[in-house]
């Protein structure tokens, strides 16, 4: 699949609960999609499903990969908006951890956790490694059929996303969409 509109609303819907079924119990509020054009992606969904989007942001980063070859990266990325599970589009970088998957654009399933640190040790004991991280801080884990979990703090405060926060999070609230995060 190379496009988003090969995604019908059908089967968005039935991959959105195969994963709530999948994860239950487990606080998913993003699919991570790596796409070839920001722009193109952002109007192709909105045709299809009608989604709205948050402003586009551009995250500067390093992001270091499974090898421990760190990434200098400029991420152009965007929600959408509403809630509370999102979409999360950036256009893909190749050669980073942050590239598109082969055949496809499906990425990650973003996880809200406690402490992204034992949540990492937590997962690298169920076979899914650290696959990105930022500093030291696990970003992404790799399960064995290659499915990326990126790990979400619900301590670190993201204003533009405050309303995709689960409820009992300090950080939960209206989405402030001019803020830097």
């Amino acid at each position: 699949m190379d496009t988003v509109s090969e995604l019908s609303y059908a089967e968005v819907d039935r991959l959105s609960a195969f994963l709530r079924r999948l994860l239950m119990g487990v606080p998913v509020w993003h699919l991570g999609l790596a796409v070839q054009s920001l722009s193109e992606a952002m109007d192709e969904f909105t045709a299809i499903l009608g989604t709205e989007w948050r402003p586009i942001r551009t995250r500067r980063l390093t992001i270091t990969d499974a090898e421990g070859v760190a990434h200098e990266i400029d991420c152009e990325v965007t929600f959408s908006a509403g809630g509370p599970f999102a979409l999360e589009l950036w256009q893909s970088i190749p050669g980073t951890p942050l590239e598109a998957p082969p055949g496809g654009i499906v990425h990650h399933i973003g996880i809200w956790t406690e402490d992204v640190h034992v949540e990492g040790i937590r997962l690298q004991n169920l076979g899914y490694p650290t696959f990105a991280k930022v500093g030291e801080t696990p970003l992404l884990q790799q399960g064995p059929g290659g499915l990326l979990l990126e790990l979400c703090d619900l301590h670190s405060d993201r204003p533009s996303l405050r309303d995709l926060f689960p409820s009992h999070s300090p950080h939960a609230g209206p989405a402030v969409l001019d803020s830097a995060l």
